[in-house]
């Protein structure tokens, strides 16, 4: 029997606690010296996950995550 494996990574959409989820997932790929979108096969949320799920997705900086989460909060 074949087994494949498969990395999910699944964000919970916290509001504004999804910047602690910003901050756990930068010391990941800071002790795995690799960004995050690398180490999984699929990525995925809804809400404040789901926008930082697309950052990661498309390779956006920590901080350009940052100004778009507050950019959605803020309207």
């Amino acid at each position: 029997m074949l087994l494949l494996s498969v990395k999910v990574l699944s964000l919970d959409g916290w509001g504004i606690r999804g910047l602690i989820i910003l901050e756990i997932l930068e010391a990941i790929e800071k002790e795995a010296g690799q960004p995050i979108k690398d180490m999984f096969d699929w990525i995925g949320e809804t809400s404040t996950g789901g926008i930082i799920a697309l950052s990661i997705a498309t390779g956006k900086r920590r901080l350009a995550t940052r100004f778009e989460f507050f950019s959605q909060k803020a309207t």
